[in-house]
Order: structure tokens, then C-alpha cells, then sequence
């Protein structure tokens, strides 16, 4: 009768156990560099797709600001455009309309802000008057 022990250490493996392992330790030496590259090749899909994901953001920017540079150039051309500017920088009037120049816009060393303080708080005291109202003021004490 024959013991079930088993095998001892001096046994040799067989050759195709041998074959077997050597196959398996250079299929995974081949695969290792495919392993690696194909990591590397994540990693660049994942920078790539963050900078498509950048570019995108600023080319809606960039889109939003033309939009807005388009409007703006439309109303510049405008004659709505145009009449404002003839009123509040050239101080032009249509036919029939008075221009009104507050006594501080006279001296254009004065700033807007003098001229606004003077128009809320009543004071006309540090306003120098115009030519013609002391003419006009002068002529009415005579």
C-alpha cells in the first residue's frame, strides 16, 4: 500500500511546471511597461480634459465680452447714442431748448462734485455768478 505523504523537497518540478512559471515571469515583465504606460496615459487624459474644460470656460468669457462689445458698439452708432453725447458733453440743444450751465460748471476748475454739493444744499454762496445775471442784476438796481 502506497502512503498518501507528500512530495518531498528533492523532487524536481516537472519541465512543463518550469515552462509554465518562465512563461508567467516574462508575460508579466511584458506587461509591466504596458501597465505603466497606459497609467502615463490617464494621467495626460486627465490634464488634457482639465485644460479643455479651462479653455472652454475662457472662451465663454470671451464670447460674453464680445456680446457686450457688440451691444456697446450698436448703441454708439445709435443716434440715441449720438444725442446723448450732443447733450451731456458738448452741451448742444435741440431747437427750442435752453442749455442750463450751473454757475460752478462755468470755471471747469471746478468738479462735478462742488457743483452737486451747491445743488443739494441750496448754497449759491460759493458759486460765482454768471456775466450776464450780475449784468442783468446791475440794470434791475438802476
Amino acid at each position: 500500500m502506497r502512503s498518501a505523504a507528500p512530495p518531498s523537497n528533492d523532487q524536481a518540478p516537472s519541465p512543463a511546471a518550469r515552462m509554465l512559471t518562465w512563461a508567467s515571469v516574462v508575460m508579466i515583465l511584458l506587461t509591466l511597461p504596458l501597465v505603466v504606460n497606459f497609467i502615463g496615459r490617464l494621467q495626460g487624459e486627465s490634464k488634457m480634459a482639465t485644460e479643455v474644460q479651462a479653455r472652454t470656460n475662457l472662451i465663454q468669457k470671451e464670447e460674453n465680452t464680445l456680446s457686450q462689445l457688440r451691444s456697446a458698439l450698436a448703441y454708439a452708432k445709435s443716434d440715441a447714442f449720438t444725442e446723448r453725447y450732443a447733450r451731456e458733453q458738448v452741451r448742444l440743444a435741440k431747437p427750442g431748448e435752453v442749455v442750463v450751465v450751473p454757475p460752478s460748471m462755468q470755471d471747469p476748475t471746478k468738479s462735478h462734485k462742488v457743483w452737486w454739493e451747491e445743488f443739494v444744499t441750496g448754497d449759491m454762496s460759493t458759486a460765482t455768478p454768471a456775466p450776464d445775471a450780475t449784468a442783468q442784476a446791475n440794470d434791475q438796481n438802476r
